[in-house]
């Protein structure tokens, strides 16, 4: 989870009128890993939520700068950590470089733009060029990358490696003689021991070139098409990203994205009227139910419909709050945090989203298709029988901005009933 701070270069926005501007590395790393979290940073330019773990980067940061420019020692117990593994300052050290107007990288047509926070070209009459990342995590042990990631643009961290990579290929006067690329993370600790490490892949010239060209550019051809989407309906989200990096900050906005013009009819409204309808099919109300009982419901009998009413009617065994909490394990928090640590719920219901959406063939459940078999709120029951059929593993979770989101509001009413008796504690508003 480590923060890097590449900075874009001051200028118009990267995306007007639907139309990609320009790139940096942190806009393809963003994208890749969520590309609606991308449309509503940079399409629908949406503010982000201050956070902690920047501020300490941003600090961090500037003190590796100011040294690495000017020897003053003024590094922070975060930052002195790692001292040893910086190289010696000095004017010949290219520190928060920027990447040139006009730049010499391009994806797919599309100019890159940024900084980068060191280049070292002191091995360079070797052939020898190293470029380094500084990164701030809460956990190096957890989140630092490895040198085979840092080599593959397929990979989170190697997008903005080998794209610095390719920056100093294509700028071949600045940098004469190139043949090998060393691509560093440095890595600083933010919490418990102040601990750094180096991880460094070596490439070759050629290599960065034709993972750009096999990976980056076909991502900004997609990137272009995104650009002009007029909804975040339109744009495929990440489920699996939610949590990631400290948390999506447009979590809250993606959960309550909703369908353009009229909403679809609620899954109450459909069931009253399929029993109220004046002619309604013999299997119309079987199949409404289907989409919104478990999978262990009961199935209906036709012998029994026709049977005349009594008070000694059979019924379904309820099983008791302690037989299911024994059964499912499952303390569920809705809309307050819990006194003891809680997994966000969020996280659960976005993979089980995610299988829907992949099974079905759909970008988005609650937008489907008229002909898909979510489409007119019967998302609603998928979801809810995809839950009860595959509850979350016993734990305690959180479930927050539920008012906000259908999506939430679905998992919640599916998963009550499998909670045990105070274990179901819902947030007083």
């Amino acid at each position: 989870m480590g923060v890097s701070l590449a900075r874009e270069a001051p200028k118009s926005h990267a995306v007007e009128d639907g139309i990609l501007r320009y790139l940096s590395a942190s806009q393809l790393r963003r994208f890749a890993l969520c590309e609606r979290a991308w449309f509503f940073a940079k399409v629908l330019r949406l503010p982000e939520r201050p956070s902690k773990a920047r501020d300490v980067g941003t600090a961090t940061h500037a003190q590796l700068e100011h040294y690495l420019r000017t020897g003053a020692d003024v590094l922070g117990p975060v930052a002195a950590a790692g001292k040893h593994l910086l190289p010696e300052p000095g004017p010949d050290l290219l520190v928060e470089e920027h990447f040139g107007e006009p730049s010499p990288l391009f994806a797919d047509g599309v100019p890159l733009t940024g900084f980068i926070d060191l280049v070292n070209p002191r091995h360079l009459a070797q052939g020898v060029l190293r470029i380094t990342d500084h990164k701030t995590t809460s956990s190096i042990a957890r989140y630092a990358a490895t040198p085979e990631q840092l080599a593959s643009a397929a990979h989170d961290a190697g997008i903005q490696m080998v794209g610095y990579g390719y920056w100093a290929v294509l700028a071949a006067e600045r940098f004469p003689g190139l043949k090998r690329l060393e691509l560093e993370h440095l890595y600083f600790q933010t919490r418990g021991a102040r601990e750094s490490r180096s991880v460094v892949a070596t490439v070759s010239a050629e290599h960065v070139r034709e993972e750009w060209r096999a990976r980056i550019d076909p991502m900004a051809r997609h990137m272009r098409d995104v650009a002009r989407a007029t909804s975040p309906n339109q744009v495929k989200p990440n489920w699996g990203a939610c949590q990631k990096y400290g948390g999506c900050p447009f979590q809250t906005q993606c959960l309550n994205t909703q369908s353009q013009g009229k909403p679809p009819m609620s899954l109450v409204n459909r069931l009253t009227k399929s029993a109220t309808s004046t002619a309604p099919t013999p299997t119309a109300p079987e199949q409404e139910l289907a989409a919104v009982l478990p999978p262990d419901a009961p199935k209906s009998d036709p012998a029994l419909a026709s049977a005349p009413a009594s008070d000694e009617a059979p019924r379904r065994k309820r099983r008791t709050k302690a037989e299911m909490e024994a059964a499912h394990g499952l303390s569920l928090f809705v809309d307050c945090v819990p006194n003891c640590p809680a997994e966000p719920l969020a996280s659960y219901v976005g993979r089980k989203v995610a299988k829907i959406e992949q099974e079905c063939g759909v970008v988005d459940i609650r937008v489907a298709p008229n002909d898909s078999p979510l489409a007119y709120g019967k998302w609603k029951g998928v979801l809810a029988a995809t839950i009860r059929a595959e509850p979350p593993e016993p734990g305690t979770y959180a479930a927050l901005g539920v008012a906000g989101s259908e999506l939430m509001q679905v998992a919640v009413e599916a998963l009550e009933p499998l909670c045990g008796a105070g274990h179901f504690v819902r947030g007083v508003r």
